[in-house]
């Protein structure tokens, strides 16, 4: 099962590589000439054989003719200006289709490369950074082909797959840097209920199985709900202060100050549902968003585990059209909407960055964090299934995120000792000690922001 990617991309990567070889004949081409491209419109041809028999048709047009000169109605006098230009263009594009060949060669060869390292799941961590480099290198040569060139739209394909691979890589490198996380988990006494994830906003990540769904995601399923909104709305042009009024269907017992019956500017009912993590506020967004528009809205920016298919429900009242399928969600996404909120990465992620900041649940991952670590802001979930937090922390001049969950539980104390302990550990690398110091630039060169 762990192989079958390995053996879908073989086919593909050996198809690339005799695709070129047939589509590009070994024609010599001349040494790429420097400055612009010249401005002279090309004859339009659909294949490069066909744009080396125009080359070959007007430079033998030319070579009948004394050096330098051509015959005329008038007698003997310059090559036509228009057949030059053509010749120039088309060497300027031959030029162009060879640079694009060499670069589709290096790529396919550091795929070719990646995929004799074998599965990712199963190689060490110094394996999986020489596979993650080699796909790195896959993907950047295809970015520098140069566009209108005939191998582009293959080169995009190869692309998006490579991409893919390298996702893929990368996880696996990530998750085999996270041994400090162990005796992190461990204190709780519940390792295997426990999910971690912790990433700093450039996406290095570590994590405990933050691949796998809680219990429950409780109330931290109002985070992708709020970036669900700030897409609708700037989909639809809809300004965050237009009012919206609370369908009394939507009551359930609540902790939040929104009322029923009553109109509320949209933004302000999302700082409801974050900050005070009110339900009924999250119930009329559910329905102003659409279930489907949820969906569409997460599985857009690449959320696949995440789902939002039930309403909120407090002690025991049910709302209308409360959904069925239980809600779900995962560290490792959760932990990447943050990353993106923080990085401000789409229209009206500061609305929700400021909602995090006015969290009134503190007993858990601010509670945990203590100077000279900033606490940024942060979303609490808890219900008799799950306890979690999703923590925004500044250490030094670098912010991240810490998302953890303890299913079955309602041990803040446990929670607050993993919060503290990633926290510890991300002090300690961003220390200003001199040893420290020079790790952390030693890391940063290399990528690393998360030894």
């Amino acid at each position: 099962m762990h192989s079958a990617w390995l053996q879908m991309l073989k086919p593909a990567v050996v198809l690339g590589v005799l695709m070129v070889n047939v589509a590009l004949p070994k024609f010599p081409v001349a040494a790429p000439e420097q400055g612009p491209q010249p401005a002279v419109a090309l004859t339009k041809v659909e294949t490069l054989t066909e744009l080396y028999h125009l080359r070959d048709r007007l430079g033998g047009e030319l070579s009948n003719y004394p050096t330098g000169m051509a015959v005329t109605r008038s007698g003997i006098g310059p090559p036509p200006a228009a057949v030059l230009d053509q010749l120039r263009a088309i060497n300027y594009r031959l030029q162009q289709e060879e640079t694009a060949r060499q670069l589709q060669h290096r790529a396919e060869q550091a795929a070719a490369a990646a995929i004799a390292l074998g599965n990712p799941a199963t190689l060490p961590a110094t394996e999986l950074a020489t596979a993650y480099t080699l796909w790195d290198k896959a993907v950047a040569a295809l970015n520098q082909i140069p566009p209108n060139t005939f191998g582009k739209a293959q080169a995009a394909a190869q692309k998006q797959q490579y991409e893919q691979q390298r996702a893929i890589a990368a996880y696996h490198y990530d998750t085999a840097r996270s041994a400090f996380l162990q005796p992190i988990v461990e204190q709780t006494g519940a390792p295997a209920r426990v999910r971690l994830t912790v990433c700093s906003l450039q996406r290095e990540c570590r994590r405990w199985q933050g691949h796998l769904p809680p219990a429950s995601p409780a109330s931290l399923i109002k985070v992708p709900v709020a970036i669900a909104l700030m897409t609708k709305l700037q989909q639809s042009g809809v300004d965050p202060a237009t009012p919206l009024w609370v369908s009394p269907s939507n009551w359930t017992e609540d902790a939040g100050s929104i009322w029923v019956r009553t109109e509320y500017p949209v933004e302000q009912i999302m700082a409801d549902m974050l900050s005070a993590s009110g339900n009924i506020a999250t119930n009329q967004l559910i329905d102003y968003i659409g279930w489907q528009g949820i969906q569409q809205s997460l599985q857009s920016r690449g959320y696949r585990a995440t789902r939002v298919t039930r309403k909120l429900v407090g002690e025991s009242t049910y709302p209308a059209n409360a959904g069925n399928t239980p809600n779900r969600i995962t560290t490792d996404e959760l932990t990447d909407m943050m990353v993106a909120i923080y990085n401000r990465e789409f229209p009206g992620a500061d609305r929700i960055e400021a909602a995090l900041a006015d969290q009134r649940d503190r007993n858990l991952g601010h509670a945990a964090v203590n100077s000279p670590i900033d606490w940024l802001g942060e979303k609490t979930g808890r219900n008799s299934k799950v306890l979690g937090t999703t923590t925004a922390v500044k250490v030094g001049s670098q912010r991240y995120i810490i998302t953890a969950t303890l299913d079955y539980s309602g041990n803040e104390a446990a929670m607050r000792s993993i919060v503290a302990g990633v926290s510890q550990h991300l002090l300690t690398y961003n220390g200003f000690e001199p040893e420290a110091a020079r790790s952390e630039e030693v890391a940063i060169r290399t990528g690393t922001f998360l030894p």
